[in-house]
């Protein structure tokens, strides 16, 4: 140290590896001044402003601003706030980089492309882009299917529901995308996973099957009810044993859904009569309402036999399926509850009788 235990300016740039003018700037701006003054009016740095320049480079190798580094030293931040702010700051900056990689790449391999090409496939990307939703919209159901893959998955999770669904439209129309929307969507917020679940059901591809599977079981309700219509969509056996499974569901919403979608597959009657002698009574109840749902008189007697059922609920179920279907199987089915201990069970026989009979 110099000039009584400080170092003038030109010293502390020379050991420091800045430049005097870094310095300077440093000093106008407040992050970094100088302790004292030399007769001649140089600046003067302390042990305690070499101590503060090494703080601030080595938060600013981390990427954080100048400002954001003079709050951090100057302020009651918490570093962990800090670093959180940028690093959502960082996550915006590398997503802004893929998409323009991911645009780069597309033109790129249009190698017959010539120059007018070329700006038309960038005036789609930026109406893709747009920050008006009808823009964006009519981007993605650009009809020369010349939208990127990529460009048009990140639209899934639009703000805006009409380009969402421009956007499933479009990638429905296109070949083998099914293994990038799984990439892409698969690992995601619960936002993306309930996107991927809605265009595997578009699709109609049977090699997402699994992958919906995958999602009924998902932690949030919305992407697995949503994985619940979309087997219903699919079908298959696979989708079959997974709905059944899904009727004993502890949330409300997704055992609905899957209420629904089973009844809709067909070849699922003889797993859902099957469903009526589950351990579950959840199960066995829903199964009795996706019967009804289903509307297959050949159920009648799977059905009756549910009306003796131990659970309430699974008997009830049972009544309300056989007044969803024909014949006089059904009726008389219906007519042996008439007697029944249960009021509620007792006032709903009556009812159905006397609907069969209007």
């Amino acid at each position: 140290m110099t000039e009584g235990g400080f170092l003038r300016i030109g010293e502390l740039a020379r050991r420091a590896g800045l430049t005097q003018r870094t310095l300077r700037h440093y000093d106008a701006i407040g992050l970094l001044r100088p302790s004292g003054r030399s007769w001649a009016d140089y600046r003067l740095y302390s042990r305690a402003d070499v101590g503060r320049l090494l703080a601030i480079s080595q938060l600013k190798s981390l990427g954080l601003s100048l400002a954001e580094i003079g709050r951090a030293l100057d302020e009651d931040t918490e570093p962990a706030e800090l670093l959180a702010r940028h690093a959502e700051l960082l996550e915006r900056r590398i997503a802004a980089e893929q998409e323009l990689l991911a645009r780069l790449r597309f033109l790129q391999r249009t190698d017959d492309a010539d120059w007018d090409e070329v700006l038309e496939s960038i005036e789609l990307a930026e109406r893709l882009h747009h920050p008006d939703a009808a823009v964006r919209f009519g981007a993605a159901l650009d009809g020369s299917g010349r939208a990127p893959v990529d460009e048009l998955i990140a639209l899934l999770t639009d703000k805006d529901p009409s380009v969402r669904e421009g956007a499933t439209w479009a990638l429905t129309h296109r070949d083998g995308v099914l293994p990038r929307l799984v990439e892409a969507l698969g690992s995601g917020p619960p936002e993306a996973r309930h996107a991927l679940a809605h265009v595997l059901g578009k699709l109609r591809d049977p090699a997402g099957t699994p992958h919906l599977i995958h999602l009924l079981g998902d932690a949030d309700e919305r992407t697995a009810a949503k994985a619940a219509f979309s087997l219903g969509q699919l079908g298959g056996p696979e989708a079959v044993t997974a709905l059944v499974g899904a009727l004993g569901d502890d949330r409300v919403r997704v055992r609905d859904e899957a209420t629904l979608a089973v009844a809709r597959v067909e070849g699922a009657r003889a797993p859902l009569e099957q469903a009526t002698q589950d351990c579950s009574a959840l199960v066995r109840e829903h199964a009795a309402e996706a019967l009804g749902i289903l509307g297959d008189p050949a159920s009648v007697p799977t059905l009756a036999a549910a009306l003796r059922d131990d659970s309430p609920a699974v008997r009830f179920a049972a009544l309300v399926a056989l007044g969803d279907l024909p014949g006089d199987d059904a009726g008389r089915a219906i007519e042996g509850c008439v007697d029944s201990p249960d009021e509620r069970a007792r006032t709903l026989a009556l009812r159905l009788l006397a609907d069969r009979q209007a």
